[in-house]
């Protein structure tokens, strides 16, 4: 926000200089981003009177004016017409900097004497532009009929000004009145409120309109005036140049005064034409499903029913706290002003502001919540501008609909909770003192102050509130530094947060690099992971149950997700299920400039809707490869396969501590049929026991679906895997286990079974390892076969197992006993058959 430092003198006497206030507000919390001298630059321009007009002997466009600048006068030629004989204006002198009003971009040119057709220009009458005020070039600034006449224009004109950036919990400092008290505070000085007198010379102005709040639960409180006979004019200089000065634009006096009481106490108001009001009658109701409205900026609205309205008894004709409506625009032939100065919803004016792409400076007000109190003083004081500014007639009386008065916070503030928050306590009296400066109201109350906080103050509710306030006005920095005392707590160590960190360091060093996308999706978005025909294929009980365990965990294809009330957009309606479509738009936009080497992960968030409660936020990790990595030669590449997947996936799980862990194939919906394969952690006990619980599924991996390919316009293979990392961590350690070297030598046995083509190999080689316990020390499948003479649905497969005592060498009969263990159990558990070697 911008405010002009003659305006905020007004209010208050300034006693620091402006870099002064500006520290002092910084320190504050009001922090003031700039402080601009406006007329630094002008030298040797003065307020000049315009003596004489003629028209110029060679030229129909131009005039010659002999300008008086203080008992010197000189004659300029100039194109402007809108000035007449009497008027001051700005009058530079050859030297003068201006700015070139010519030209489109900003640049400044020293003004020189110049003969322009024929006749000799001494200087030059000078628009906003070429000072630098405005964007207006069309004409000559007039100046206040009250100038001095040979005034430096600087006196005049020049001012400075603070550009302050107000934080979202004070709207009360988004005014010059509220940045006054804010001075006052700092300062010790006394706030001086503009006085409002105003002569009511027509009837009560319940005669003239009727006010009903249909929906008070958005508009706590609507307080209207009339004024009648009003002149639609430009308003005076004075008010211009501060409205400019805030960045807002002239219109004229009456919309000019409802802008300048916005900008000095901070509450937005609304002029409407009294005479296109129909029925005399103001309706503040929720706008009607589909209803139309016509705002000032000229654009058509389709309205919502949470939309709230300012309506007459046929329309809606305001968007209540946002833009008013064209149908009752004030306008050069305006008569009558029902001038509306209300409090709405916060909440209710963001999300319509929102939606309809529709901000304004009322509605950042209001969506940052205003006081209920500053209705009526600042329609008042409106209303004496108009009075004195229009020449109006003033209704009796003002129309104040406040349904439910809302009564004064009082908050208990005690030097103990001082002294807990801020470590030391200035005493009772000076604490009173401070916040009677904020314009609290106090009384001693026990061993404490009862605080009655101020209307405008919204932002204090709590005890540690006033206690923030005390601090800045006295000054952090007058505030002691001192170390804490008492015994440290016990470090904690955060065990999800540590193995994501020990994720990430495992996935970088693996060639990985981590993205960060956003946890907002789209429905559309989702349903890409679905083919239209999923393959068709015979699948195994125990696989469908995988494939429902995955779908729970890791990828919730078909489940429902939450939508957001109010969506920024329709890419970002809804929290996501899963981070595979994030993953895979990011490769797909990647691979338009790289062709190898896009390795990517993520570690997020995903979000399963649960009935009448929160969201589940289930931690998960998400990994994708493309097609091709680079090769050994330069600018050669290689393809890349399902395994080096896998091989990340392993040495993952490895440094995470998981050891019983394996791999088994599943058919999932965006994968490609047999290159898919669940995550299965206790792999010991699905391999002796033969089924699949379903705590033990952790993730799934494999190749995308050509379709799914298509879709997300990737061109080349591409591998995936999500792994839910919740039930990783719960199982992972940090604790690793050692053994000595063998001292002894092993014994190689190899084994060869016949079994069903869909049971996995490394389920084999688990029960192996279980059956044969300690003493099996490794087993290594060398051979898979399928095919005559092996019957169709089955397949053989060949292992070497390497039998190994610590203590002592093994006999034949000790390897004998467990081998022939291994075999029975081989046959009773998986259903497998000898196979004699060839």
């Amino acid at each position: 926000m911008k405010i002009s430092w003659k305006w905020l003198s007004d209010y208050i006497d300034l006693v620091l200089t402006p870099e002064e206030l500006a520290e002092r507000l910084t320190m504050s919390g009001t922090e003031v981003a700039a402080v601009t001298r406006l007329g630094a630059t002008w030298d040797k321009i003065y307020v000049g009177r315009i003596v004489e007009l003629v028209p110029h002997p060679n030229a129909d466009r131009l005039q010659l004016a002999t300008v008086d600048y203080g008992g010197r006068s000189l004659t300029v030629v100039t194109g402007a017409f809108n000035i007449k004989v009497g008027d001051k204006v700005p009058l530079a002198l050859p030297g003068a900097k201006l700015i070139d009003g010519h030209s489109a971009e900003y640049r400044q040119l020293i003004l020189e004497p110049t003969s322009i057709r024929g006749i000799f220009s001494e200087g030059m009458v000078c628009s906003g532009k070429e000072l630098g005020l405005s964007e207006d070039h069309e004409g000559i600034l007039i100046l206040d009929p009250q100038a001095k006449v040979g005034a430096e224009l600087s006196e005049e004109l020049g001012d400075i000004i603070l550009d302050l950036e107000i934080t979202p919990n004070r709207p009360d400092c988004l005014s010059v009145i509220g940045i006054a008290r804010e001075v006052a505070a700092l300062t010790g000085q006394s706030l001086q409120e503009p006085r409002v007198e105003i002569r009511e010379t027509l009837g009560p102005i319940e005669g003239f309109v009727n006010v009903e709040i249909a929906d008070p639960d958005l508009c706590p409180r609507y307080v209207a005036g009339l004024i009648a006979e009003v002149h639609i004019a430009p308003s005076p200089r004075w008010m211009q140049d501060r409205l400019r000065a805030a960045g807002l634009r002239p219109i004229n006096n009456i919309v000019d005064i409802t802008n300048y009481v916005m900008l000095e106490w901070g509450q937005p108001l609304h002029a409407f034409d009294y005479e296109k009001i129909a029925g005399n009658k103001i309706i503040v109701r929720r706008a009607k499903t589909a209803e139309q409205l016509v705002t000032l900026d000229g654009v058509e609205h389709l309205l919502t029913a949470e939309m709230l309205v300012i309506a007459d008894a046929e329309r809606a004709i305001a968007l209540a706290g946002v833009m008013g409506g064209a149908d009752t625009e004030v306008t050069e032939k305006t008569s009558t002003i029902l001038l509306e100065s209300a409090n709405f919803d916060p909440l209710s004016i963001r999300r319509t502001a929102r939606s309809l792409r529709l901000s304004s400076e009322a509605s950042r007000r209001f969506e940052k919540g205003l006081s209920r109190e500053q209705p009526l003083p600042a329609l008042r004081r409106a209303i004496q501008l108009m009075q004195q500014l229009a020449g109006g007639q003033v209704a009796k009386g003002v129309i104040d609909s406040y349904p439910a008065k809302s009564a004064p916070k009082q908050i208990l503030l005690t030097e103990d909770e001082i002294r807990r928050i801020l470590g030391l306590s200035f005493g009772l009296e000076r604490t009173a003192a401070i916040l009677h400066s904020l314009q609290c109201e106090t009384s001693v109350q026990g061993q404490g102050l009862l605080v009655t906080v101020p209307s405008h103050r919204t932002d204090i509710s709590l005890p540690a509130d006033l206690i923030e306030d005390v601090a800045r006005i006295v000054g952090y920095e007058a505030i002691p530094s001192v170390m804490p005392a008492g015994r440290l707590p016990d470090p904690s160590q955060n065990r999800a947060l540590y193995w994501e960190n020990v994720v990430r360091d495992v996935l970088v060093g693996c060639g990985f690099t981590e993205v960060i996308t956003y946890s907002l999706t789209s429905r559309r978005r989702l349903e890409k992971l679905v083919p239209t025909e999923p393959a068709k294929m015979a699948v195994p009980e125990w696989m469908t149950d995988l494939r429902s365990q995955i779908e729970s965990r890791v990828m919730p294809l078909h489940m429902e997700p939450l939508s957001l009330v109010n969506p920024l957009s329709i890419e970002m309606e809804c929290l996501r299920t899963t981070a595979i479509v994030s993953l895979l738009e990011t490769l797909s936009d990647n691979l338009r400039n790289i062709d190898r080497d896009i390795f990517l992960f993520e570690v997020g968030r995903i979000y399963l809707p649960r009935p009448a409660d929160l969201p589940e936020e289930r931690r998960v990790l998400t990994m994708v490869m493309g097609a091709y990595r680079s090769g050994r030669d330069w600018g050669t590449r290689e393809e890349i396969d399902f395994y080096d997947l896998k091989g990340a996936v392993e040495t993952l799980l490895s440094r995470v501590g998981l050891t019983d862990y394996g791999f088994v194939p599943v058919i999932q919906p965006t994968f490609h049929p047999g290159r898919t394969a669940a995550i299965i952690s206790s792999w010991g006990d699905v391999a002796s026991t033969r089924s699949i619980e379903e705590h033990q599924v952790i993730g799934v991996l494999g190749e995308v679906s050509q379709e799914v390919q298509r879709r997300f316009d990737l061109s080349q293979r591409t591998f995936l895997c999500g792994i839910d990392l919740d039930r990783v961590f719960a199982i992972a350690s940090p604790m690793r286990m050692y053994r000595p070297l063998p001292k002894f030598p092993p014994v190689v046995q190899d084994v060869a079974i016949v079994l069903d083509r869909d049971i996995p190999a490394g389920r084999v080689a688990a029960l192996i390892s279980e059956v044969g316990g300690e003493l099996v020390q490794d087993v290594g499948l060398f051979d898979v076969y399928e095919g005559e003479p092996i019957p169709p649905g089955r397949k053989s497969l060949a292992y070497r197992i390497t039998y190994q005592a610590s203590d002592r060498t093994l006999t034949d009969e000790e390897v004998k006993t467990v081998h022939e263990r291994i075999e029975r159990a081989l046959i009773k558990n998986l259903g497998a058959e000898l196979r004699a070697p060839s």
